[in-house]
């Protein structure tokens, strides 16, 4: 007769300590002055030119993406799950059914809530399911924005575009002081 002891398999608390110091600092010091206009600053190959200097971020200028980068490819628009899970509508209803559940802005809970979502509200699903997929172990929320790399946003912007082409961009958030990526 074997013994069954519960909760053999789970890590210890030194063991998650140990994990989560593994990936040191993840902050991201990037000179954004003269990136408007040009496409110097992009190594992967896809993003486009932003509104602004600080939209202009390439996917490998940040270490977060490095492990899910090498697996797939130089752009992390071209990894397998990003279509899948930034993309696809039959996943995205799902983000957007647990933002409805979430959400306590009536405003916001109706436009997420209409049988056929604007194409600015699947964008907004979909940074909101990226953001969640690529900072998995950071805080997120109100006040917690990052500015997402370029390739991504146009993929996005791409899929689902503005029928007068104008967009609003990145704003800071007004909580919290101008920094972009950490």
């Amino acid at each position: 007769m074997s013994l069954l002891i519960p909760f053999n398999f789970d890590p210890d608390a030194e063991g998650i300590e140990h994990y989560l110091q593994e990936d040191g600092d993840n902050s991201v010091t990037v000179n954004y002055e003269g990136r408007l206009h040009n496409s110097n600053w992009c190594s992967c190959g896809y993003c486009k030119d932003m509104l602004s200097d600080i939209e202009c971020l390439c996917c490998n200028e940040l270490p977060n993406l490095e492990k899910i980068r090498e697996q797939e490819g130089k752009c992390i628009t071209l990894h397998h799950s990003f279509s899948k899970l930034i993309l696809d509508k039959e996943i995205l209803n799902i983000t957007r059914h647990n933002l409805i559940l979430k959400t306590k802005n009536y405003i916001n809970k109706k436009k997420l809530g209409k049988h056929y979502p604007e194409n600015k509200t699947w964008r907004f699903i979909c940074y909101k399911q990226y953001t969640s997929w690529i900072n998995s172990w950071i805080a997120m929320g109100k006040g917690n924005r990052v500015v997402l790399p370029s390739c991504v946003v146009s993929k996005i912007r791409k899929e689902y575009p503005e029928p007068n082409g104008i967009y609003v961009g990145f704003k800071n958030s007004k909580k919290t002081p101008n920094t972009p990526n950490t």
